[in-house]
Formats: structure tokens, C-alpha cells, sequence
């Protein structure tokens, strides 16, 4: 019998929302019924963390846009592969994947939508010659994926005509890698932070995470705390527009900007309130792990992220671009410290139940399964390899 080979279609080989949900997958999936490989658009630390942990990894170069030379590069390594599911991700995978799988025969195509279109931090025209090339080619797909309802509807709004094939599976995490038993003073001694309190933001330097927000806050709740210290995870093109601002406003010695991280548990750990001002969100996996550590969590109400968050219960919403809201929201948690520890536990309990990443594999395959009932239980094995296709 041979195996069904399920074949991902990155968005980015960065590593944000849809990359992490791609690593979960490859490590639950039933890898005796299943066969994944991982096509990235490009070069990057995700394809080094996928080699790494022995994901066969094929890079078919993407242009941003429009390329039909990429569609059939894509279409060959499909076809060589025997791919059976095709399970694209983001904007630009869903265009090339569709377009791709039908050319090649691919029998199951699975466009997977993490981020509302609508969001895209793209230029206006471009964004609806996206969503022009979306309502024409998303029906080619046999099932989307939405990882929130507040997608879904946005979704279902620019392209009706996919409504009965489309469905909500927010993502989950595996609890097992986040827990209270990491040692919360390793950080603040490796940063020799003193006992004051700790901030932290974990999210690409971009504009859609709304760091800017978090440092305009800092002013007002540094006259309360001086020693607060404020940490920011992550890299990207923002960083020195921020640190610029942090310096403006004269808050600089409180922001520790310490790029991307491994060891994100730690972290979280060492955060008395973990912050989100993003400006918009699919499901947020940031949001997950820090309510998985019992961490209270302060973030904005977009898109799906009041899925998660109940204001109140298991954390506090805000409204977007209002720094003075979430300075009030974080200056709350840390005068209170016992309701900010009741919110991580109810956060902690919710994540057990309802957002694992046991109940996202299962769910997606039973899309795969739905959308071609065919599929049937084989021995799978694997041999990791990186190839480049040919430009």
C-alpha cells in the first residue's frame, strides 16, 4: 500500500503564525498514514528548522505576484512526488497551489487562510488584485481553512461562492512544551534585570503587531514602576524605528530588544504580563503559549483573537492604536497581582481544553478526509532531504 503523501505549501519560510502551525503539523501528523514534505517560496530559517528535524524540504521560488513559469515548477514537483494532499497556506500559496495541483492532478487541495486578506500590510491596489485573483481561483480548491470564525467571515465575504466548503479549525498548541515549572528568574539574571516588573511582547518587529503602542505606553507606567523593564522578542525591518522611538519618549533604558529567541518558554516564564498590540491577528499561537504558562495576557480585539481571550476571565482586550488603554489594561494586572494570576490559571485551563494541537491534526485531517473520502491508512517512511528547483 503506498502512503499518502501530504504535501505543505508554506506561505513564507520566515517563521510566523502559519509556520508554527506547519511545524505542529509535521510533528503530530500520523506519520505512518501520511508522508508530508514542506514546499517553501524561498530560502529561510524555517527551511533549516524543517531540515533539521528531518522534514523532507523542496524550495519552489514564488514571486510575490504572478509567475506561470513558478506554476509549473510547482506543478512538476507535485506531480513527481505522487502528492495526493495539497495543503497551501497564505495568500500567495493559495494562488500557486491551486493553480499548480489542478495542473498537476493533485486529487485534495486544501487552502489554508491564517491572516484576513484585508489586513495585508500591502499596498491598496495590490491588496484587491489579490482579492480579485483569490475569488476567481479559491473555488479550485476542494476545502478552505479558516484558523478563526472572524476570518471565515471575512473570507466568505470576498469570495461567497466557497461558503459550504470553507470551516473554522483554530490553531492548538502542544501543552507539554509550556510549563510553570521553567525557571522564571533565568531571564532576569542572564538580563540582570532587577526585581521590578517584567513586560513582554513576543511578534515580528512589523507594523501589524503594534509595538509602537506597547513603547508609547511605557511613559506613564515607568512613573509608577522605574525598574520596569519591557522585552521584546522577535526581529524584523521595524527594529530601529522603534528604538528611535524609545528613545524619543526617553524609555529606552526599560526596552530590551533581544531578537528571536529558541527558548520562548523561558520568557514567558519571566513575563508578569505578556503583551499583544497587534493591529491584527488570525488566531494568535503567542497568545496560546503565554495563557498555556498561566501568563495574564493584555492584547487587542481584532479579528480572532476575542476567540481566545474572554476580557475579564482569561485576560484583557483592548481597542487597537490606544496606547492609554493598554498602559490602564497592563497598570491593572500589575497593581493586582493575584487577579492577574487568577486570569493566567482560567487562561491555562482553556488552553488544556479547547485550543491543543491534537484537536487541530484531528480536525484537519478529517477536512482531508472529507474532501477526498478516499484516503485510507498506509505505512509512510521518510528520509530527510533539501532540494532547490530550478529557477
Amino acid at each position: 500500500m503506498k502512503p499518502i503523501v501530504l504535501a505543505e505549501l508554506a506561505g513564507s519560510a520566515g517563521y510566523g503564525g502559519g509556520e508554527r502551525y506547519l511545524e505542529l503539523l509535521f510533528e503530530h501528523v500520523d506519520r505512518v498514514r501520511f508522508r508530508p514534505i514542506l514546499i517553501c517560496p524561498e530560502p529561510g530559517p524555517f527551511v533549516d528548522k524543517m531540515v533539521a528535524r528531518h522534514i523532507p524540504t523542496h524550495i519552489v521560488h514564488l514571486t510575490p505576484l504572478f509567475n506561470p513559469l513558478a506554476v509549473v515548477r510547482l506543478a512538476n514537483l507535485l506531480k513527481r512526488n505522487e502528492v495526493t494532499v495539497l495543503q497551501t497556506h497564505g495568500a500567495r500559496a493559495n494562488v500557486y497551489g491551486c493553480l499548480a495541483a489542478r495542473l498537476a492532478g493533485v486529487p485534495c487541495v486544501v487552502a489554508t487562510i491564517h491572516n484576513s486578506i484585508r489586513d495585508y500590510e500591502v499596498s491598496l491596489i495590490r491588496r484587491h488584485l489579490y482579492l480579485a485573483i483569490l475569488r476567481v481561483l479559491l473555488p479550485l480548491a476542494d476545502r478552505l481553512i479558516c484558523v478563526s470564525d472572524a476570518i471565515k467571515r471575512d473570507v466568505l465575504a470576498d469570495c461567497p461562492s466557497v461558503t459550504i466548503r470553507t470551516t473554522t479549525i483554530r490553531n492548538g498548541i502542544d501543552q507539554r512544551r509550556f510549563s510553570r515549572s521553567k525557571d522564571p528568574n533565568k531571564i532576569r539574571t542572564d538580563w540582570c534585570v532587577d526585581n521590578g516588573p517584567t513586560l513582554l511582547i513576543v511578534a515580528r518587529l512589523t507594523e501589524q503587531k503594534g509595538h509602537r503602542f506597547l513603547i508609547e505606553a511605557l511613559p506613564g507606567l515607568l512613573a509608577e514602576w522605574p525598574s520596569l523593564v519591557c522585552f521584546f522578542v522577535g526581529e524584523g525591518e521595524c527594529r530601529e524605528a522603534l528604538w528611535a522611538l524609545a528613545r524619543k519618549l526617553r524609555v529606552e533604558d526599560a526596552c530590551r530588544f533581544v531578537g528571536a529567541q529558541n527558548n520562548v518558554g523561558d520568557w514567558y516564564a519571566a513575563a508578569d504580563v505578556v503583551v499583544l498590540p497587534s493591529l491584527s491577528e488570525g488566531l494568535p499561537f503567542v497568545a496560546l503559549e503565554a495563557m498555556a504558562m498561566a501568563r495574564p495576557v493584555v492584547a487587542t480585539s481584532v479579528n480572532g483573537v476575542p476567540e481566545i481571550i474572554q476580557n475579564g476571565l482569561n485576560g484583557l482586550l483592548i481597542p487597537p492604536r490606544n496606547p492609554q488603554a493598554l498602559g490602564e489594561a497592563i497598570r491593572s494586572l500589575l497593581r493586582d497581582p493575584v487577579r492577574a494570576a487568577r486570569m493566567g490559571k482560567v487562561g491555562q485551563q482553556d488552553v488544556a481544553t479547547t485550543f491543543t494541537v491534537r484537536k487541530m491534526v484531528d480536525d484537519t485531517v478529517r477536512v482531508f478526509e472529507e474532501a477526498m473520502p478516499a484516503l485510507r491508512k498506509t505505512s509512510a517512511g521518510t528520509s530527510p532531504t533539501i532540494q532547490q528547483e530550478a529557477a
